[in-house]
């Protein structure tokens, strides 16, 4: 019988998924006979398993097992929540945070984790004597969520908070400093999504419009996004993107005037509350779009646009503080991992099909 390759050595799911030219994921569906890849793919991934010496790692084998039985883990350990804002509990008058830390809990609660909220801006409490409280109560990961004093994106942009002895993980960019692990959305993706979408209900002139430090905050992901769809797509119908220091309405209405946009995308309200001051109806006289459906406020119906996905987002900052944990990281990492999570485009009554078919169909 011919030894395995690499018998001294576990065999890991990239070398298999290299040998065999498939994905991790296919190797992952195959080793635990899952469906999602075929008979011949499955054959040929247990092959390669077998003459590499594959063995699952026991540990990580047992924690996959209870996040998948979703039975209660009797640990008790905990994972700090860092928040901020005006007060304890500040981020829950926002939909999207809540949602964050709702996915965060739930995941936490299914690795066997309780998540317990810690207040930066607590009144005479410094952060280092916050970070030795912490640490104190036998406290090994750490999960900032956004920093309600960083969401706009100008000025300085840092965490003063010793991370040295806790594995720590972002939701959102609302940092730069230090460069973590972070949970994101991926605005960049849910752009073309959004234009993909309006595109294919007949609008033609799409505008953009948002607010400058927003834009910086995200790296102007919404708006190279935007330009790469028009390039790739053609000038076309496409008007210039409009970037604000904040709800300036002169610029706005010359903006809107010279290239009378069939339908507006923006977020938080931004470009809605300047269509609406202009007395634009929507969609009748104009569309419009949000590329963040949680960050909105229309009670009169729902909109077009992005879900965040903002659950999600919380969940896989858990997936990766845990992973951190285990392997042992702490502190500020070398290589800094960002996991974006992406968009579903939800359609609303903000926009209307102009081509006579249902809208958000590909």
């Amino acid at each position: 019988m011919p030894m395995p390759e690499s018998a001294s050595a576990r065999a890991t799911l990239r070398e298999i998924a290299e040998k065999a030219g498939v994905t991790r994921m296919a190797v992952s569906l195959a080793l635990r006979g899952k469906a999602g890849v075929s008979n011949t793919t499955r054959k040929k991934i247990l092959r390669l398993a077998e003459q590499l010496g594959y063995r699952p790692d026991p540990e990580v084998s047992k924690l996959l097992a209870r996040i998948r039985s979703r039975a209660p883990a009797e640990i008790g350990s905990c994972l700090a929540l860092l928040t901020s804002g005006s007060s304890p509990g500040d981020w829950k008058r926002l939909v999207t945070e809540r949602k964050y830390v709702e996915g965060a809990t739930e995941r936490a609660g299914e690795y066997g984790y309780r998540l317990e909220e810690f207040w930066l801006n607590e009144s005479g409490m410094t952060r280092d004597r916050l970070a030795s409280i912490i640490w104190n109560r036998g406290i090994e990961g750490v999960i900032i969520a956004p920093l309600q004093g960083k969401l706009s994106g100008r000025g300085a942009r840092d965490l003063d908070f010793d991370l040295e002895r806790f594995a720590a993980v972002e939701i959102s960019e609302t940092f730069e400093t230090p460069d973590l692990d972070r949970s994101i959305h991926d605005q960049y993706t849910s752009m073309q999504r959004c234009l993909h979408e309006l595109c294919a209900i007949g609008y033609r002139r799409i505008g953009f419009v948002v607010e400058d430090s927003l834009d910086l905050r995200v790296n102007g992901k919404w708006t190279a996004a935007f330009l790469e769809h028009r390039n790739r797509h053609g000038e076309g119908d496409l008007v210039p993107p409009l970037i604000l220091p904040g709800p300036r309405q002169s610029p706005f209405d010359r903006w809107f005037e010279r290239y009378q946009p069939e339908v507006v995308v923006s977020v938080d309200g931004f470009g809605l509350a300047l269509l609406k001051a202009r007395g634009c109806r929507i969609p009748r006289d104009v569309g419009y779009a949000s590329l963040d459906l949680d960050g909105e406020d229309s009670p009169r119906f729902e909109l077009s646009g992005i879900d965040q996905n903002s659950r999600q987002v919380g969940a896989a900052a858990v997936d990766m503080l845990v992973a951190a944990i285990q392997r042992g990281q702490r502190g500020v990492p070398e290589h800094p991992v960002r996991l974006e999570v992406e968009g579903t485009w939800r359609e609303g009554g903000s926009t209307r099909n102009r081509r006579g078919k249902k809208a958000g169909g590909r």
